[in-house]
């Protein structure tokens, strides 16, 4: 009868650690998704202010009678920037659905 005892209550033990270890990497796995996603907002946030450069300097070029808004090199400039939040804000969004994706 002791055994038996002894013998569940080693088996509940195991349990109680698998499930202690499973929240544990979840709980770090789910932490660093919300990283990944802060800083994925940060970076849309940045995009933003770009695309609000972009329209006030096509504004301004149009205001000067400039016809040929993509040639000038702010405009330019914020575009590549653009290119290069968008990749990195992918990235970021990858890692994110990587983590997600653990093992049980």
């Amino acid at each position: 009868m002791i055994d038996k005892i002894r013998i569940s209550l080693k088996e509940g033990m195991k349990r109680v650690k698998w499930i202690t270890m499973f929240l544990a990497e979840r709980t770090r796995a789910e932490t660093e998704i919300g990283k990944l996603m802060f800083e994925s907002s940060k970076l849309e946030s940045k995009m933003e202010k770009l695309y609000i450069d972009i329209g006030k300097r096509a504004l301004e070029l149009h205001q000067k009678g400039e016809k040929s808004v993509l040639n000038d090199f702010i405009v330019q400039q914020a575009i590549a920037e653009i290119k290069d939040l968008k990749d990195a804000i992918d990235d970021y969004k990858k890692q994110a659905r990587d983590l997600s994706d653990i093992p049980e």
